[in-house]
């Protein structure tokens, strides 16, 4: 009987903590796309999104205490094939941005982990401004038909695999950590 009543209360202090940890959740994601523009010549595109980008307090807490945050947006151009059942693809392209914060020199880094390129912001503010507005040109596609609309598929994910193993497990359960938009297509 006395196992039983450990295990219902554990029970309960669980189910307060899950509630504890949606409520404090204010709603919406942190990281939504307004508006993705694709516009193309013969063989090149050029993509211009626009996002609605904020950090959570956990996720601004863990960038003060060193920890560097990670996304990857993926961007894919099809086309449709054969009445529509088959896509051919005309660009495909993964790109990674990391957001840390240096405490000696008081200032952010966002990088460019392809071209192993980085910015410096003196705010977390100026950093965030910047990361809204995101700007490929010279995308360069193959073969495509003039006649079709270019299918555009745009995904920002935030990598909670990069965390440190002890921040993975409350990532992946709380809201918080939600820092990646949903995948938006369209066609132009």
């Amino acid at each position: 009987m006395r196992a039983y009543r450990r295990l219902s209360r554990l029970n309960a202090v669980l189910f307060i903590l899950l509630c504890w940890t949606q409520a404090s959740y204010a709603g919406g994601s942190f990281v939504k796309i307004e508006q993705a523009k694709l516009t193309y010549t013969q063989n090149k595109a050029k993509l211009v999104v626009d996002l609605d980008f904020q950090l959570s307090a956990s996720a601004q807490e863990a960038l003060h205490s060193g920890i560097a945050l990670y996304w990857d947006v993926s961007i894919r151009l099809k086309q449709k094939k054969w009445r529509g059942l088959w896509h051919k693809t005309l660009f495909k392209q993964s790109y990674r941005y990391s957001l840390a914060y240096y405490t000696l020199l008081n200032n952010y880094r966002l990088k460019d982990e392809q071209k192993q390129v980085f910015i410096r912001f003196s705010s977390l503010s100026e950093a965030l401004i910047y990361m809204r507005h995101i700007e490929y040109a010279g995308l360069a596609m193959q073969r495509h038909n003039l006649d079709q609309c270019i299918i555009s598929v745009l995904n920002i994910s935030f990598d909670k695999e990069m965390l440190p193993a002890p921040l993975r497990p409350i990532a992946y359960f709380d809201k918080q950590w939600d820092l990646s938009a949903n995948e938006r297509q369209w066609c132009d």
